[in-house]
């Protein structure tokens, strides 16, 4: 199992994390050459040849909406590939009253809510697997803080550790190409709570939505039954929002 992970946040508000999980090597490779495909198609190049990167920030053309709307397309089409965001509320006080008599400082507790938040995706929907790899954004927020100690600890260590191996990856790499995505798929997640001016990244929300067959991204949706419920309804994409995460913070 390869597991392709990515964050994603305008404001402090609500965090949105997300993960494209790929079941095999040849699951991985046909979601690589297809993407790759995609994006010759339609002449999606630099200078020197080399595949762009698409991602949901950068869906201010029409071509570019046009790739995305395609990579999008490209997961659905596969019965064995399948993706799973969770959106987590950011409340400063109720943060604030974690911890408060240890002294424990804001920037490790939100590290904390941030790995548990991330601990409880992975173990809702692969609680089984393990010898899985992790591959994240290497401009991720967590790279470098203590999510990476914290994550290891809980998840990659010990004979029935989920991931035998976690790294970052430069999402801009022709070689990587495949967590883009990740990154469009949670995009629209994020679109759904933060609309735009810019058409072509309202239109591709609406895209998703349409594949996955749903009116709601939000919560009046997702939030009304059981993750069991939701993956059986909608086994390719599912959202979960946790409503106070906070009482899982162990400090």
């Amino acid at each position: 199992m390869l597991v392709y992970f990515d964050e994603s946040y305008a404001s402090k508000e609500r965090l949105m994390l997300g993960a494209l999980f790929v079941p095999s090597y040849n699951a991985k490779k046909a979601l690589h050459r297809g993407l790759k495909e995609i994006k010759e198609l339609k002449k999606f190049t630099d200078t020197k040849r080399h595949l762009k990167e698409i991602k949901y920030n950068n869906l201010t053309t029409k071509t570019k909406f046009e790739i995305a709307k395609a990579a999008a397309d490209l997961f659905f089409s596969r019965g064995d590939c399948f993706f799973r965001a969770c959106v987590v509320p950011y409340d400063e006080e109720q943060l604030d009253k974690v911890g408060r008599q240890q002294g424990v400082p804001r920037k490790l507790k939100e590290a904390m809510l941030y790995t548990n938040s991330f601990i409880k995706l992975i173990q809702n929907n692969i609680p089984d697997v393990r010898n899985a790899v992790l591959m994240m954004d290497q401009l991720t927020k967590a790279n470098g803080d203590r999510f990476d100690s914290m994550i290891r600890e809980r998840l990659g260590t010990g004979k029935n550790a989920i991931f035998r191996h976690m790294g970052y990856v430069d999402s801009s790499s022709e070689r990587n190409h495949t967590i883009q995505i990740c990154d469009l798929l949670l995009g629209a997640i994020l679109n759904e709570h933060h609309p735009t001016q810019v058409k072509f990244k309202n239109d591709f929300r609406e895209h998703v939505k349409g594949a996955v067959g749903v009116a709601s991204l939000k919560e009046d949706y997702w939030g009304n039954q059981s993750h069991s419920k939701m993956c059986s309804v909608h086994p390719k994409y599912t959202i979960r929002y946790w409503g106070v995460p906070y009482k899982y913070l162990k400090v």
